[in-house]
């Protein structure tokens, strides 16, 4: 039959496995909240390209430019976020300990700990951060508007020349760049004008 004591005894000792792990407990917390975020940033990365999203340079004004800074801020704190995870799981970072003794090394042992912690609570809050602002940029590509197509631009061969543009009403009759069509030897739909040879 376990007596008060023995139970008193074993959670004493269970405290002092509790104090003597808490930096391997908590490097092993960053652990796993670093593959938690690499895990969702994969699955949103598979989903994207299996879906076809539109491009944000597809976007209409202004949800384009909103739609580039979420997605330059999630690149910033994606990047902070796994810096501090990194340094809170350890393995970065050697130290030499000068004259080693059991205090020195239990001194050591909780000021680790006590960093891990604060670099595992800062990564944990910008990979939340990350994790919303990727759901954000996503919402913005998957229901925003697209930008309207520009107009159809034709390249036209002359017997004398060529000219690029959009067609254009005028005179009574469809012209590119100021020539009329009817004169047109050929004519070739071109999603743009090619630019001119430097001079």
């Amino acid at each position: 039959m376990t007596t008060f004591a023995d139970e008193a005894a074993y959670y004493e000792t269970r405290l002092d496995e509790l104090r003597r792990d808490q930096l391997k407990t908590v490097q092993s917390a960053a652990g796993r909240w670093s593959a938690l975020m690499t895990a969702v940033l994969g699955v949103f990365g598979t989903v994207a390209f299996a879906g076809g999203l539109t491009t944000i340079d597809k976007l209409a004004a202004p949800y384009d430019v909103v739609a580039k800074a979420v997605t330059t801020l999630a690149a910033v704190t994606a990047v902070t976020a796994v810096v501090h995870l990194a340094r809170a799981a350890g393995g970065l970072r050697l130290e030499d300990l000068t004259f080693p003794n059991g205090k020195a090394l239990m001194n050591r042992e909780a000021r680790l700990a006590g960093e891990a912690r604060t670099r595992l609570r800062t990564g944990r809050w910008f990979a939340v951060a990350t994790g919303a602002l990727v759901l954000a940029g996503s919402g913005l590509v998957l229901w925003c508007p697209t930008a309207a197509p520009g107009p159809a631009k034709v390249l036209v061969r002359f017997p004398d020349g060529a000219a690029c543009g959009a067609p254009a009403w005028a005179g009574g009759q469809l012209t590119v760049g100021g020539r009329p069509l009817r004169d047109a030897v050929e004519i070739v739909p071109v999603a743009a004008c090619p630019k001119a040879p430097p001079r």
